[in-house]
């Protein structure tokens, strides 16, 4: 009996040492119907300069004793690893810095309704000491609601950018259990609640591969047709095993411009017979792939060539995908996304900026521009997304990327 009781006490206080030391995954003496405060993001591995979006839920929210009507909840992050950089303004009423309308979402419909208030984010640092930055969010249920989805999804998703100096590190973004504060229908706080943190990559990828749409790597030559174009993507392969598209923020080019043009965030034309290599650059490490152009109806096309498909996101994960903003000939157009590795901007916004009708093709089923069909579109929440990259083709535009304010420049002959 007295072992029984030794080995209980030992277990209690284990269990109490891992709490302290924010361990999460260990349930405490609320049982299993605890809240549980989630921290997540799409994207495990970065590289810096990049942005990422730190998707926030509250779930297990079902049991009587501990249904929420408030929640403030403290995320902290390390400084070296990522920063605030173009995501927050000063905002005069408040008198404090707040994340920008643009830089954070509320990706579900049912935290959308008069029933809730979520306020905008904002920065705080807590420790100016300890190396980190913290971030505090707010939800409250209104109309004699509770804090309720019953599809268990994030009710925020903010955005961090990447430091440029970022050093090689895993890294976290997690709760700071001691800042954060729940409390019920009588206002009363309770910390029965567990969590969960993001656990991210940061660093140079070290390895490149160049690869056509999104199918898998592959040595073979890309073979393409005279006088046709083909996208290709830049994939990161990281040390951990990870891999991720970075095709927006690496540097591309050709060996030999005469065979194809030089590529526009992946996209190459073959403008004569023969052979190139195409590379794409990010930091010190360099991708490339060799190019061989044939006549139109070459057998080694024919034999060889794979027809690939680009994966059109679904909108649960396009709601999900890093914002970024736009700029049409020094105007600001609406935010654009970024999705595996593709720029999606808002086709009317765009070309409202432009003066450019849109139209309908009937028999294609696509939208036009300029009696063009616009091959890569997305309509999500009402507004329709096209690739960046089939603008130049479009429109004959230049496209360049600031990674510094996360914006994409796209610049035209063609405006009002």
């Amino acid at each position: 009996m007295n072992l029984l009781r030794k080995t209980a006490r030992t277990l209690l206080a284990f269990a109490l040492l891992l709490s302290l030391l924010g361990i999460t995954g260990i349930a405490s003496a609320a049982g299993s119907n605890q809240v549980s405060i989630e921290v997540a993001t799409r994207e495990t591995s970065l590289i810096p300069g990049s942005s990422v979006m730190i998707n926030v839920k509250l779930s297990d929210l079902t049991h009587e004793n501990q249904k929420l009507r408030s929640a403030v909840l403290t995320l902290s992050y390390d400084e070296k690893a990522f920063n605030t950089e173009g995501k927050v303004r000063f905002d005069e009423t408040l008198g404090k810095y707040i994340w920008r309308a643009d830089t954070y979402v509320i990706p579900s419909k049912t935290y959308e309704t008069k029933d809730y208030l979520i306020e905008a984010p904002y920065p705080v640092d807590l420790d100016p000491a300890d190396g980190r930055q913290e971030v505090i969010l707010s939800i409250s249920a209104l109309n004699n609601k509770f804090i309720h989805s019953e599809k268990d999804e994030a009710f925020i998703s903010f955005y961090l950018t990447v430091n440029k100096e970022a050093p090689t590190q895993n890294t976290s973004i997690n709760v700071l259990a001691e800042e954060t504060v729940l409390k019920d229908a009588a206002g009363n706080s309770f910390k029965a609640f567990e969590s969960t943190y993001a656990k991210v990559y940061v660093g140079i990828p070290k390895q490149i591969e160049i690869v056509r749409g999104t199918l898998p790597p592959t040595s073979d030559p890309f073979n393409v047709s005279l006088n046709s174009g083909t996208e290709l993507n830049a994939l990161a392969i990281f040390n951990n095993g990870d891999t991720s598209y970075i095709t927006e923020f690496t540097s591309w080019d050709t060996t030999n411009q005469q065979v194809i043009t030089s590529p526009i965030y992946g996209n190459i034309q073959a403008v004569a017979l023969g052979k190139a290599e195409v590379t794409a650059t990010f930091g010190n490490v360099t991708g490339k792939h060799e190019v061989q152009v044939y006549p139109k109806g070459a057998p080694e096309l024919i034999k060889k060539e794979v027809v690939y498909v680009t994966r059109i996101p679904d909108e649960r994960m396009f709601a999900k995908a890093a914002v970024v903003q736009i700029k049409v000939n020094g105007k600001t157009a609406g935010p654009g996304r970024v999705f595996d590795g593709a720029t999606y901007v808002p086709l009317r916004s765009v070309s409202n900026l432009l003066g450019i009708e849109v139209k309908y093709d009937n028999v294609k089923k696509n939208p036009t521009l300029k009696g063009k069909a616009v091959p890569h579109f997305y309509t999500f929440s009402g507004t329709t997304y096209i690739w960046a990259r089939d603008l130049p083709v479009l429109l004959g535009a230049k496209m360049s990327w600031d990674s510094k304010k996360t914006t994409l420049n796209i610049e035209t002959s063609v405006q009002k």
